[in-house]
């Protein structure tokens, strides 16, 4: 594959030398005079590549990195500076769904030219869209930069912008969302480290058992007698033992006596 793009690119390579020898003078913008066909020629040149290469061969020089891309350079004698050659590719490797199949070249137009360089821009047609191809040449007329500009409805431009604005706005909700998450698991924290720092509990000291209190004592319930006849006794009693009559005295109360001064009596 590598031996095929490298004939097809001698033989485009010719095509533009030819070219750039036939030229028949130059278009002098500015104090400085750049040959505006030969401009043109390596503009064809390029558009030949990708019209005429399969998505495999542009994908290959699109990823080439500078030293390779260089190398080929200096190989076939391009008017191309290594970097600028597989941007040249990888340009319209970004571009070609957007752009379609290749139509024609519309017209030329020097847009830039003084004794830094010129800028050539190219119009073309694709079967999507329009779109002009803008080519930076230094003053050795050697490709330094270039980009392609596809011409987009009015219609595609809002919904683009409109699909940047939602997916901007996702992003930042998402992330918005995922931050309040995070905050508010800070909450659940404290229990964890809680669960996982926490002590087995001690076996708590056993009961000493408190002394008995002692049982309440019971007074026992004096027998109870009738009054009248206690009176009656008690006055029997005295009369016995005086020889004396009840008529001389009366039982007023009657009261306990002390048992220990009534045994000493």
């Amino acid at each position: 594959m590598r031996q095929k793009c490298r004939n097809l690119l001698t033989v485009l390579v010719l095509a533009v030398t030819v070219m750039g020898l036939t030229a028949c003078g130059g278009s002098a913008v500015s104090s400085v005079s750049y040959d505006q066909r030969y401009l043109e020629a390596v503009a064809d040149f390029l558009i030949a590549s990708w019209s005429s290469m399969s998505e495999e061969d542009i994908a290959y020089y699109a990823s080439l990195d500078e030293e390779d891309a260089q190398d080929l350079v200096d190989y076939n004698s391009l008017p191309f500076t290594g970097e600028s050659f597989a941007s040249a590719f990888s340009v319209y490797e970004s571009n070609m769904e957007d752009l379609g199949d290749y139509v024609s070249t519309d017209s030329y137009e020097i847009t830039e030219a003084d004794e830094d360089g010129a800028t050539l821009v190219t119009h073309m047609t694709f079967s999507e869209r329009e779109a002009d191809l803008t080519i930076e040449f230094t003053s050795k007329s050697v490709v330094d930069e270039l980009a392609i500009d596809p011409e987009y409805t009015l219609g595609e431009i809002f919904y683009k912008a409109g699909m940047n604005t939602i997916l901007g706005m996702g992003v930042v909700f998402s992330v918005l969302i995922f931050i309040s998450l995070v905050i508010y698991c800070f909450n659940f924290i404290p229990k964890i480290q809680a669960k996982f720092s926490k002590k087995k509990p001690e076996p708590a000291p056993a009961a000493v058992p408190s002394a008995a209190a002692p049982a309440p004592v019971v007074e026992e319930p004096e027998a109870f007698v009738d009054d009248g006849e206690l009176v009656a006794a008690i006055t029997a009693a005295i009369c016995a033992y005086t020889g004396s009559s009840e008529d001389g005295f009366v039982v007023r109360s009657i009261r306990r006596a002390d048992s220990a001064r009534w045994k000493r009596s």
